[in-house]
């Protein structure tokens, strides 16, 4: 269901809402949604108290059968899934968000007359971790015979899997019941400063940094890497094309079957399409059942007949999504299949990314008439914080490229541009809108890459630069433009060389762009380097 009070809500909270409503997956991604607000350094940080004030505020809505007019908090007309992953993430990061907001969400959840058992279990955590003192930790949140049943369940894992004991050390002693405590009590009394610092472990695997989720939980308290990410993908230019051709046993079948696919020489086409069809046999039939049973289901890990994404080539898994339809499915089913995607180790190959992002996205943002579905929006956020350079690359580019007006498609990349991307990939849209003929429909995307005021590599500034002044007659009477340069000389005056003012005043002199005047004045007052 659309809620149209969440366009009257700031940025970061819709950003945020979108992320918590995105699947099981939601907490991570709002995590690194607050990471993202963080890193940017925005004036204190992310706004809990307007974050709050905004879900508690009363709505009007129609309830029951009989649809009968009600008043309720905005935060009971959420998804059950949004509000679990909210508490969720309360939970997580109780160190910053202040005593009084946690409060009144959790008065505003108690005006539910029937609420989400797992809402009420993590609202009471909440409610015990307010109450308590520093000194005296909550009550454990597990039972006694829990505790026992999980502790025989996690010895059988380790028998199993003699390689993941390490992680499953808490349960062998009496820390068990200290680790049920620190699933409602991460970050617990305000010790933990910089929450997107420390607020996952990391796992060396694969040669690159990988987010565990079931070690968020539990192995919390020694994380000691300070300069984690939080989960944002670390692929920065050719190290993603590098990687994706590894993978764990059988990387090296499996990349000289994706080399082969291209090469008629060594597979005949035949033998490939042949491959395809016996992958989809075995797999697409299971795959497509999960799909449609799993609707109705929320469970927080990867179900395994998912893992054999990470495992098959780039045309095996394009045949399998045509097979699975998954460029029509239902929007719903979208967000559930990225929230899983999002938790899915070991990551997927760039080649894989790519593929799912063309299936997944393409034609859907390639036809919108109007502003994305808050599930588009959210399955959209969900897979960008992961695979953002595939991401960029398959999605964005021929959005730029497409003729015509797209006014839909550009809001949605500005939005992009402005919440989602790190700075690598804001860079990244850069190069591409500089890479096809400037117009009036690209322009707001450089005005919000702009915006970011990330550092641009020398070489990078000096094509913008070019490009503004190449097309100046093109944009005689565009505000758009006179924005655009106006941003260039205030936002990257340190950038500004005197080659750059020197192009700039002969293609403001031989041009009559708006605002000329105002334009001259201020690239007089550039500051000479």
């Amino acid at each position: 269901m659309e809620l149209p009070w969440l366009k009257l809500l700031a940025q970061p909270c819709r950003l945020l809402l979108h992320a918590l409503a995105s699947g099981p997956s939601g907490t991570l991604a709002a995590l690194r949604v607050l990471q993202r607000v963080q890193t940017r350094e925005e004036p204190g940080g992310f706004s809990w108290q307007g974050f709050t004030a905004a879900l508690c505020m009363e709505e009007p809505t129609l309830e029951g059968p009989e649809e009968a007019l009600a008043v309720k908090p905005r935060l009971l007309l959420l998804p059950v899934v949004c509000q679990r992953n909210l508490f969720s993430l309360l939970q997580a990061v109780a160190a910053v968000v202040p005593a009084d907001c946690v409060r009144q969400l959790l008065q505003a959840a108690r005006g539910d007359p029937s609420p989400d058992p797992w809402v009420q279990a993590l609202g009471d955590l909440l409610q015990r971790g307010l109450q308590g003192e520093e000194s005296s930790p909550p009550p454990p949140a597990l039972t006694a015979a829990c505790r026992q049943q999980l502790r025989c369940l996690c010895q059988k894992i380790a028998q199993r899997k003699p390689e993941g004991r390490r992680k499953l050390n808490w349960c062998s002693s009496e820390q068990l019941g200290a680790a049920g405590d620190a699933a409602g009590s991460l970050l617990p009394g305000g010790k933990r400063k910089k929450v997107s610092e420390e607020s996952l472990e990391l796992d060396e695997e694969r040669g690159g940094k990988r987010v565990l989720l079931e070690e968020v939980v539990f192995d919390l308290p020694g994380s000691q890497d300070g300069e984690d990410k939080a989960g944002v993908e670390e692929m920065p230019g050719e190290t993603a094309g590098d990687r994706s051709a590894q993978s764990t046993a059988g990387a090296a079948p499996e990349s000289s079957q994706q080399d082969a696919a291209g090469e008629p020489g060594r597979i005949s086409q035949t033998e490939v399409a042949a491959e395809v069809q016996s992958f989809i046999q075995v797999h697409g039939p299971r795959l497509k059942m999960l799909l449609l049973q799993e609707s109705n289901r929320s469970e927080q890990s990867v179900p395994p007949e998912l893992r054999v994404l990470s495992n098959c080539s780039a045309s095996q898994l394009e045949g399998l999504c045509s097979f699975l339809q998954l460029s029509t499915c239902p929007e719903q089913l979208l967000v559930r299949f990225c929230s899983w995607l999002l938790a899915l180790t070991p990551d997927l190959s760039y080649a894989s990314a790519a593929v799912l992002a063309e299936q997944l996205f393409l034609k859907r943002v390639l036809s919108l008439s109007q502003p994305p579905s808050r599930h588009l929006m959210a399955a959209l956020t969900s897979f960008c914080s992961k695979y953002s350079q595939p991401f960029c690359r398959v999605l964005v580019a021929p959005v730029l490229q497409e003729p015509g007006e797209g006014v839909e498609q550009t809001k949605l990349v500005c939005e992009l541009v402005e919440e989602c991307l790190e700075p690598d990939y804001v860079r990244l849209v850069l190069s591409q809108v500089l890479e096809v003929p400037l117009s009036e429909r690209l322009l707001p995307v450089v005005l919000a890459v702009l915006g970011r005021q990330e550092a641009l590599p020398p070489e990078l500034f000096d094509l913008l630069v070019l490009t503004l002044c190449r097309q100046a007659p093109a944009f005689a009477t565009s505000l758009s433009y006179a924005k655009l340069v106006t941003a260039v000389l205030t936002m990257y005056q340190s950038h500004v060389t005197p080659a750059h003012r020197s192009r700039l005043a002969a293609a403001l002199d031989g041009s009559n762009a708006a605002l000329k005047k105002s334009l001259q004045a201020m690239l007089e007052g550039v500051p000479a380097r």
